[in-house]
């Protein structure tokens, strides 16, 4: 129980002499009975208690505040405030607790606080923390053979684990690690690796700060490698190469000759037994097609394999089978791009003392209006001591030809084109000089026709013409037009409707042309009918516009002349009848 200060006491005896009192003078009801005298002042009031904590590793789950240490509320490290109503007016002893070993309150965690009745008093606690924890950070450096592929475990203290690679210069960080001597162990370490200093070391982390802690592994070979190499003499090696398998399990492909080898990395030191396999029939292994290589640790072993092959032969029949139109007489068949042989259309060549393995065969001479179906050149597998086929199946058709036509256009007023036809169809575009071709046209004659010929333009040769496209060659028809340019057509031109203008006032006339030829600039006259004209130039074909004013009535004749840039001329004329 806290003590009761002096003020309290006197604040209370003087209470309770104010309540005497006040019953001697008014009755036993005091001032608040019947008497009717005015209430007693208010004795209470209410008291506002906040927080504001900064620094490192806060308290997280706040604080308790309690006033003259009986009435409690619980408050956070960081509060805009709790409040205690009715507190007694006066002084009041309020304190903070529950706070942290690594904070400390500005002004202590007792402070006092006046209450006047019916106002809220505030106290504020600033309170300020320090970090209680550091960091970790631990890096793997690891050197020599046969590293650790899988990397390291570190452990602080036997509980906290990170997993960390066999070379991680960044490291693993450990953070809110509490401050003091702490241990590190480094596990998951090969049996061939050692680790210096030890695999469990010490460290001190200091509060706010990071510790390192590097780990320094050396590893010691475990294991060898091995490189096999082949080396195939003789005839008719085997084209697929060999397999090599070491210890009945570990197998890579090898080529007939190879003299880099295959290596076999990882193996474990010791006497391996090495297989070749896959060797053909006609060969031999010199010392056997399986033997035995000891691999030492950290080196790298050799074994040569030897081979020796002996030829095997066997035969080809190659044949042809020809169909269709304009078959030639024959053709020439060559076996791996050499050995050529003549061979009817239809018919058979054979080839013998061929080594039993794979061959290309081709048939050449081949028109273009012939088709083989089958791949040419075809693989064919010849066997040992036996005949391999190789067949051919051709489809020949009519001859076609291409043709070329060639357009040689001169003189004025030339069209930019014509269109050509083979035949009376297959109709194309060709530029007034220029050219189009036609493919795929039987090899025969053909009857070329020019189109679209203007009638101011004439064609030296016959039209059409008579063509004759050869077979797998190209016809030539050339058509040379000669041009002139036609006679100049005058401007048309419209006077407009007949009018009936007013004596005095001003009359327009808006008449119009056109020119077939667009043969322009223009001059036009505008003859009133009168004895007075009026002209102009037109840069475009369209609207004439003048204007003229009748001094006296009559019927007047008006002539709408229009010139063009030949000296073409084209009227109209229309009747004005002027009145008043």
């Amino acid at each position: 129980m806290k003590p009761i200060h002096a003020a309290h006491a006197w604040a209370a005896l003087a209470l309770i002499a104010a309540c005497h009192l006040d019953q001697l003078v008014n009755g036993p009801g005091g001032s608040a009975g019947g008497g009717g005298g005015p209430p007693p002042p208010p004795t209470s009031g209410n008291l506002k208690v906040t927080t504001s904590t900064t620094g490192s590793n806060l308290d997280p789950d706040g604080y308790t505040v309690t006033v003259d240490g009986t009435n409690s509320q619980s408050i956070a490290t960081n509060s805009t405030g709790v409040t205690f109503t009715g507190i007694a007016a006066g002084s009041h002893d309020v304190v903070l607790s529950g706070v942290a070993a690594n904070c400390s309150v500005s002004g202590g965690a007792t402070q006092t606080a006046t209450v006047t009745a019916s106002q809220t008093a505030t106290l504020a606690f600033s309170v300020t923390c320090s970090a209680t924890t550091g960091n970790l950070t631990v890096t793997t450096s690891t050197t020599g053979s046969n590293l650790d592929p899988d990397g390291y475990t570190v452990t602080i203290d036997g509980t906290n684990s990170q997993p960390i690679g066999s070379n991680n210069s960044t490291g693993v960080t450990f953070t809110g690690v509490a401050t003091g001597s702490r241990s590190v162990a480094l596990s998951g370490v090969a049996a061939n690796c050692t680790v210096s200093g030890g695999a469990t070391q010490t460290v001190t982390v200091s509060a706010g700060q990071t510790a390192t802690l590097p780990f320094s592994v050396s590893c010691s070979a475990t294991t060898g490698d091995l490189t096999v190499t082949t080396s195939t003499t003789g005839s008719d090696l085997d084209p697929d190469g060999y397999t090599v398998t070491v210890d009945g399990t570990n197998s890579q492909p090898i080529a007939t000759n190879n003299s880099n080898g295959v290596t076999f990395t990882g193996l474990a030191a010791g006497s391996r037994s090495v297989a070749l396999s896959g060797v053909a029939g006609n060969c031999t292994v010199s010392g056997g097609a399986t033997q035995t290589v000891t691999v030492t640790a950290g080196q790298t072993a050799t074994l040569p394999f030897s081979v020796t092959c002996a030829a095997i032969t066997g035969n080809l029949t190659v044949t042809t089978n020809t169909s269709g139109s304009n078959p030639p007489s024959g053709y020439t068949v060559t076996v791996d791009g050499g050995q050529s042989k003549n061979i009817p259309a239809s018919g058979t060549a054979s080839y013998s003392g061929l080594t039993a393995t794979t061959h290309s065969v081709q048939l050449n001479g081949v028109p273009s209006n012939c088709t083989v179906s089958e791949a040419n050149p075809q693989t064919v597998s010849v066997p040992a001591n036996g005949t391999g086929q190789a067949s051919f199946t051709i489809t020949c058709t009519a001859p076609t030809g291409s043709l070329t036509v060639t357009t040689a256009t001169s003189g004025p007023s030339q069209p930019s084109g014509y269109t050509v036809t083979v035949d009376g169809g297959q109709s194309k575009n060709i530029p007034a000089s220029g050219t189009a071709s036609y493919s795929g046209l039987t090899a025969t004659s053909h009857s070329v026709q020019l189109n679209g010929v203007p009638s101011n333009c004439s064609v030296s040769e016959a039209n059409p013409q008579s063509v004759t496209v050869p077979a797998n060659g190209t016809g030539q028809a050339s058509f040379t037009i000669t041009c002139t340019a036609p006679p100049n057509q005058p401007p048309v031109v419209n006077a407009g409707p007949d009018a009936n203008p007013l004596v005095g006032v001003l009359y327009t006339e808006n008449a119009s042309f056109t020119d077939p030829d667009h043969n322009g600039p223009w001059s036009w006259t505008i003859d009133w009918g009168d004895g007075n004209s009026s002209s102009g130039n037109a840069t475009s074909e369209g609207t004439i516009s003048a204007t003229h004013t009748y001094p006296l009535p009559n019927s007047y004749t008006i002539t709408v002349t229009v010139t063009d840039a030949a000296g073409g001329q084209g009227s109209d004329q229309k009747v004005v009848t002027v009145t008043l």
